[in-house]
C-alpha cells in the first residue's frame, strides 16, 4: 500500500513539474538543435564532395526516421541529401539571394529530380556527414544548410560557406 501511495505521489510531482516549466523548456525536447560548425571541399578525378562537421541530433534522425535533410548549393543549383535517404537536385529559385529560410523549404522540398547514381551520402557519423555532389557542381563559393521539417515549425541550422577545388 505505502509503495502504491509513494508512485502515485512521485507521479503528480512530475505531472506538476512539466505544467509548470515554461513552454519553451517542453518545447526543446522536440526541436533539434542543429549546427554546422566547418566544411571542406574536395575533388578527386573529378568527383566534389563536401565534408561538414557539426551537431545534427544524429541518434534521432538515424533511429526514428528524424526528417533530417543537408541541402549544398551553388547560386540556384542544389543537391538535397534526406539522411538517410536518396539525393534530388535541380535548380532553385528560392536559393538565388544565397539564403534558405524556413519558409522557403516547402517550395525547396518540391523541386528537383533524382541525383545521379553517385550522388549521395558517403559517410554520416555522430558529427560528421561526407557527401558526394552533383557533376553540376564546379569549382567556388558553396553553401551548406541542415534543415529538419516539423509538424509544429521548420528548424534550419546556420549556412555554412565553404569553397569547392
Amino acid at each position: 500500500m505505502r509503495s502504491r501511495r509513494w508512485r502515485r505521489r512521485a507521479f503528480l510531482a512530475a505531472l506538476a513539474l512539466a505544467i509548470a516549466a515554461p513552454a519553451g523548456l517542453r518545447a526543446s525536447g522536440t526541436s533539434p538543435a542543429l549546427v554546422l560548425s566547418a566544411a571542406a571541399g574536395a575533388a578527386v578525378d573529378g568527383q566534389r564532395s563536401a565534408t561538414l562537421d557539426g551537431s545534427f541530433d544524429f541518434a534521432n534522425a538515424l533511429q526514428v526516421a528524424y526528417p533530417l535533410s543537408l541541402v549544398v548549393f551553388q547560386g540556384s543549383r542544389f543537391v538535397r541529401y534526406r539522411l538517410p535517404g536518396a539525393a534530388v537536385a535541380g535548380d532553385s529559385p528560392e536559393l538565388a539571394d544565397g539564403q534558405l529560410s524556413a519558409n522557403e523549404l516547402d517550395a525547396l522540398g518540391q523541386e528537383g529530380s533524382a541525383a545521379a547514381a553517385g550522388v549521395r551520402v558517403v559517410t554520416l557519423v555522430t558529427d560528421r556527414i561526407r557527401v558526394a555532389l552533383p557533376a553540376a557542381f564546379t569549382a567556388g563559393p558553396t553553401t551548406a544548410i541542415l534543415y529538419a521539417i516539423l509538424p509544429d515549425s521548420n528548424v534550419l541550422s546556420n549556412p555554412i560557406d565553404f569553397s569547392l577545388p
